[in-house]
């Protein structure tokens, strides 16, 4: 479960209004890397860690473990899912990915739970403290509290972004009962206004209200590197060559038979 789900917390608009923006490709930057780890309550280990290599209009994601890679070529509107174990690679459209999503949020939304309801479609209270420049997105189900930063060059914003949205809805896609993409995409929102990026979030999600056993506390932290090294190339040049060796298989065999 966690990996799934700490995955799709990493990922920090409106789905239609993305579909047209993807089209056109993401915003041209010089390369840049995001290391991202996932830490569960008070734990000092992290549950995720992945790194995201944007270059050349092309989002990597790397996770350690399972291996897995996703490859996001927005100018040509496809994910490219890599399981290293399996050598296997599945494809899928933005679009289609943003269409299921939608679906999903249809049916979440007349779900009989009331906390089912608020995560097809969330309202926060939005707060910025000027004092620590932290951003809260609170609410009785879930809250978000965000460390943020500027970066130089306002085209890495864009970018983070556009792939944040459209990677929780691929997640929600891979594991549909335990991640939805509504709530973050509300954060994404929020921090793509004040053009920044996370540098660390706290979410706490309470499915059931009144329940302090259920709560669930989930930690971010990202950091930002500006250039993309030889060993980045590496792993880029390395993912280009799977994605034309690897197996293709459709999108339900990828999901059905790797293990989540």
């Amino acid at each position: 479960m966690w990996n799934r789900l700490s995955r799709c917390f990493l990922a920090a608009a409106a789905c239609v209004a993305l579909v047209g923006e993807s089209s056109a490709g993401m915003p041209v930057v010089p390369g840049f890397r995001l290391d991202n780890a996932v830490y569960s309550g008070k734990d000092k280990e992290p549950v995720v860690r992945t790194t995201t290599i944007f270059l050349n209009g092309v989002v990597y994601d790397f996770m350690e473990y399972p291996q897995e890679t996703i490859v996001l070529e927005a100018e040509r509107g496809r994910f490219t899912l890599l399981n290293m174990t399996r050598r296997v690679r599945a494809e899928l459209s933005v679009e289609e990915v943003v269409e299921l999503t939608q679906g999903l949020r249809q049916r979440v939304a007349m779900h009989e739970s009331a906390f089912a309801r608020f995560m097809a479609n969330p309202e926060f209270e939005e707060r910025f403290d000027l004092a620590t420049g932290a951003l809260t997105l609170d609410s009785p189900w879930v809250t978000y509290r965000v460390e943020m930063v500027s970066p130089d060059d306002p085209a890495i914003a864009e970018s983070y972004r556009q792939f944040a949205d459209l990677y929780c809805q691929v997640n929600a896609m891979l594991s549909p009962s335990q991640s939805l993409p509504f709530v973050r995409m509300e954060l994404n929102a929020s921090l793509a206004e004040r053009g920044v990026i996370p540098a660390t979030i706290h979410l706490t999600i309470r499915p059931r209200r009144g329940s302090p056993a259920s709560r669930v506390t989930l930690r971010s932290e990202h950091e930002l590197v500006r250039s993309v090294g030889q060993p980045d190339l590496d792993r880029v040049t390395q993912s280009r060559e799977f994605m034309n060796i690897f197996k293709q298989v459709s999108f339900e065999e990828y999901r059905s038979e790797d293990s989540r």
